[in-house]
């Protein structure tokens, strides 16, 4: 006899691996399950220990994907710094890549579902295998950005024709994360949500409590770009700003060993919340990822973005454009120059202004309710 789940849902998260892709679905997870539903995180290569990682169930739909090795067979590689890539070449690589990962993640991803039998998929917007799944299962869907830029449905509309056959199944909703003011106004059934910003956790040094006693500033490239180019990118930036009067804060994501000995005025970690030190820091210089961009602005602390690939030359011109931010390229004297600016106070009127308009978005709770409303369960 089948057990009622009155008003309970089974929500079916479908994410590709990488900390840029299962770390911005996490909040909503958290919300969900703290609703009383049920969550269950479809995703793969590092992403299941990600998931994991945050509590939240999770499976592993196309086991031995490796995310770099995916990202090297469709021509992602550098070797330090890269140069700019065109906006129509930086897309055409994302489809690539995610028309890839998703092909890989399908057949799993459906077998999973027809398994547990989700009241509702939530998919990253560029994991079109979550979409062709909730097609397949007759469920309804819903897009959950990962990103700043963009306002939903066309990287899945341009990867679905290599996953399936037949028109793309519009989501009954498309969950964006960015703040209103840094781009234009949302189209029809685009859900507002607040960033709340999840990095992954770690156990973090009593000292970094402490208040700092000059101009702290963060550093960070992410995850990708230091295992595409290695840590020398990171010591370049550290190198180039460690003869001024800071601190210098460095979450690097792999051993410190790597970066050589360090200055006094230089403390890095293995794994540093972002979360954990932005409030804290006067500045952060960083690569221009989506989540990282959205920790700094929620903190409203000033940006120096340090672009190589992807969404993030996008990303830093929006947040720059918006007055939050300044652009460099990776010489020396130009990220002096804009370190110079932002600990000038230049960013920060604007700073404040976008972290307080993201405090006012409606929560992840507020849409974990109002996507409760929307589907039935069976």
């Amino acid at each position: 006899m089948e057990l009622v789940r009155v008003g309970r849902m089974r929500v079916l998260v479908v994410a590709s691996p990488g900390a840029g892709h299962v770390f911005p679905v996490v909040p909503l997870s958290w919300a969900l399950r703290s609703d009383g539903h049920d969550v269950l995180v479809a995703t793969t290569g590092d992403g299941v220990q990600r998931a994991a990682g945050a509590g939240l169930t999770a499976v592993d739909v196309a086991p031995g994907t490796n995310m770099y090795e995916v990202a090297k067979s469709v021509g992602m590689t550098t070797g330090g710094w890269g140069p700019q890539p065109t906006p129509a070449l930086a897309r055409e690589r994302a489809v690539q890549l995610f028309a890839r990962v998703s092909e890989l993640m399908l057949a799993g991803t459906e077998r999973v579902a027809r398994r547990w039998r989700p009241d509702v998929a939530v998919y990253g917007e560029l994991q079109a295998a979550g979409a062709v799944v909730a097609s397949r299962l007759g469920v309804p869907a819903v897009e959950h950005a990962i990103g700043l830029v963009g306002d939903g449905a066309a990287f899945v509309a341009e990867i679905w024709p290599r996953l399936a056959a037949g028109p793309v199944a519009d989501p009954v909703a498309i969950i964006r994360i960015a703040p209103p003011s840094l781009g234009s106004e949302p189209a029809a059934g685009r859900w507002i949500m607040q960033p709340v910003p999840y990095n992954g956790g770690a156990a973090v040094p009593e000292e970094l409590l402490d208040p700092p006693t000059q101009p702290r500033v963060l550093l960070t490239m992410g995850t990708v770009a230091p295992r595409f180019g290695g840590v020398g990118m990171v010591r370049d930036l550290i190198d180039a700003v460690v003869a001024e009067p800071l601190e210098i804060l460095v979450a690097l994501g792999s051993d410190p060993v790597e970066l050589g000995t360090l200055p006094d005025s230089v403390r890095a970690y293995r794994w540093l919340p972002l979360t954990a030190a932005l409030p804290s820091c006067s500045v952060m210089i960083h690569h221009g990822g989506a989540g990282t961009t959205l920790s700094a602005l929620a903190a409203g602390v000033a940006q120096v973005i340090v672009p190589q690939g992807a969404d993030q030359f996008l990303n830093a011109a929006t947040v720059s454009q918006r007055g939050c931010a300044v652009t460099a390229d990776p010489a020396p004297t130009a990220i002096r120059a804009g370190l110079g600016r932002a600990l000038s106070g230049e960013f920060d009127e604007a700073a404040r202004e976008v972290r307080d308009e993201i405090a006012m978005l409606a929560t992840p709770a507020d849409i974990a309710a109002r996507l409760a409303e929307h589907i039935t369960v069976h």
